[in-house]
């Protein structure tokens, strides 16, 4: 009988977990983007800063969707000026650790946009993927700590800009 009990009390709290996980969710982040080194040799400055918002929805406690916008600065070489930005959609996976930490994993696709002084803009879709860590200040706000890497496919090449950020999340 004792088993029974205790085994209804962790489906009731496993229940009421997921019950919180799930939903809508908004958030924001900045950090610091560096382009590859292969984009352009002539690259004086492969640094930016580099910002994004996105809205996403938890399917449950282990896995969300989340779609939004990027901006990951812009670069400067002897003769020109870059800037990259674009949408995403990521599947983002959650591993609950302890005391209120997650790790995270994202895959996903990066429509960007790569504009220059020279060469006008081009956009072009590919792949992005990154990982992070999470804490959970209370049932509604986050802290993210993550590294994405955004891969452009314009203006005739494919280089990639890696994001280090630092963001917040609120779940309604």
């Amino acid at each position: 009988m004792r088993f029974v009990s205790t085994t209804l009390a962790a489906a009731a709290a496993l229940t009421a977990l997921s019950a919180q996980a799930e939903g809508l969710y908004v958030g924001g982040s900045v950090g610091a983007s560096r382009y590859s080194d292969d984009f352009v040799s002539a690259l004086t400055d492969r640094s930016g800063t580099g910002l994004k918002l996105y809205g996403g929805y938890a399917l449950n406690p282990n896995f969300s969707v989340e779609a939004g916008v990027a901006r990951l600065g812009k670069i400067r070489s002897a003769g020109s000026e870059f800037r990259g930005a674009g949408l995403f959609v990521d599947v983002v996976g959650i591993w609950p650790l302890a005391n209120n930490f997650s790790l995270l994993g994202r895959a996903g696709v990066f429509n960007g946009m790569l504009d220059s002084t020279l060469a006008g803009d081009d956009r072009g879709t590919s792949v992005k993927f990154g990982a992070g860590v999470q804490y959970a200040i209370d049932k509604n706000i986050s802290v993210r700590g993550e590294w994405e890497r955004y891969r452009f496919d314009a203006l005739g090449v494919k280089p990639n800009a890696d994001l280090y950020s630092i963001g917040v999340n609120y779940r309604f």
